[in-house]
């Protein structure tokens, strides 16, 4: 089992991790995409097959293929940020009524991200719908749920994000990940 600095931002879909993310590559740090969106967003562009609805499969083991890089891309004692993790994929297979696919199950256990997970709680003032986050706000908190639930089972350290500003956010993360690297020294 591997475990890397990489500190996780999950929550249900349109809670504010994108921008949060957006925020700390700013700032210069190293952070994953969300690549089932981009994925999801370039195929819809081009007409292609590799989407959830088509080729759930294949589409799940293509961004098991991505955030499998980008874990291995970061340097140890290297602290990131990636915008959702494998656990998720989990989360989103029994959300979806897939069960637990072993592969995603034997990938959340051998790459083990940073033990406090930042989640973005359910907040409607946000919420938006588009072409691609389609839920509804409740369906969105039922995945949220499941999200949090699997962090859970896993053994991650959930830690709420306060309804704050992105940049507050971030300064909180930030601070959060300073206090726990000095309880560890």
């Amino acid at each position: 089992m591997v475990q890397k600095q990489i500190y996780i931002i999950t929550g249900g879909p349109g809670f504010g991790k994108t921008e949060l993310i957006g925020e700390l590559k700013r700032s210069d740090y190293l952070c994953s995409d969300e690549f089932a969106r981009e994925i999801i967003e370039y195929q819809k562009k081009i007409g292609g097959d590799l989407l959830p609805w088509k080729n759930s499969k294949l589409f799940q083991e293509e961004i098991l293929r991505l955030r499998t890089n980008f874990y291995d891309s970061v340097p140890d004692q290297t602290i990131a940020f990636a915008d959702r993790g494998i656990p998720d994929q989990l989360a989103f297979a029994r959300c979806k009524g897939f069960g637990t696919p072993e592969i995603l199950k034997l990938s959340a256990e051998k790459y083990r991200y940073a033990p406090q997970v930042f989640v973005t709680p359910p907040w409607a003032g946000i919420y938006v719908n588009d072409s691609i986050r389609t839920e509804k706000f409740e369906d969105a908190v039922l995945i949220h749920k499941s999200i949090l639930e699997t962090y859970s089972g896993l053994n991650y350290q959930i830690i709420e994000l306060p309804l704050f500003s992105v940049t507050e956010r971030v300064t909180f993360m930030l601070k959060t990940i300073k206090n726990l690297s000095h309880h560890e020294h």
